[in-house]
């Protein structure tokens, strides 16, 4: 029995077409070895989204010692900075009719439509596992991203 058996089987239960299935395993996986890392808006994007949301929760931290993470974070999500912000990196991209190209849109609802609960547990994830850029607002004193822009390419894979 091979170890590729067990999603055959699942996929023959389903209309899946082999094109479709090759075509979204090559977007996730890339084959070993290969890491490149493609750095086109929405990559660029979600970096960017990661740092701001990192430097909130550090002057946070640093503005109040004593407050939990938890605290920070749900704090963090009721200002309206990071609904700015927020609404600034998660956007839509659509085909304009007219110029036949691919644009990005700005969507006020898409935060308000978020669940509370899903935007705090990626807010605390995104927290937890970039200690690459926590480092580097340490040694900025957490006075801007910028040093954090300097060493995108390093910090932020």
């Amino acid at each position: 029995m091979s170890k590729w058996d067990r999603l055959i089987e699942y996929l023959e239960t389903t209309n899946a077409k082999p094109d479709k299935v090759l075509a979204s395993v090559k977007a996730v996986f890339k084959p070993k070895g290969q890491s490149k890392i493609e750095y086109t808006d929405s990559y660029i994007t979600r970096k960017a989204y990661t740092a701001l949301t990192c430097h909130a929760i550090y002057n946070a931290k640093k503005d109040n010692p004593k407050a939990s993470l938890d605290y920070i974070i749900r704090d963090l999500l009721s200002k309206d900075s990071f609904k700015i912000n927020y609404q600034m990196t998660h956007l839509i991209k659509k085909r304009n009719p007219k110029t036949k190209k691919m644009e990005y849109y700005g969507d006020d609802k898409s935060f308000s439509k978020k669940d509370s609960n899903k935007l705090y547990n990626s807010v605390k994830k995104i927290w937890t596992t970039n200690k690459e850029i926590r480092k580097a607002l340490e040694k900025s004193d957490g006075r801007s991203v910028g040093p954090i822009a300097k060493n995108l390419k390093d910090s932020l894979k």
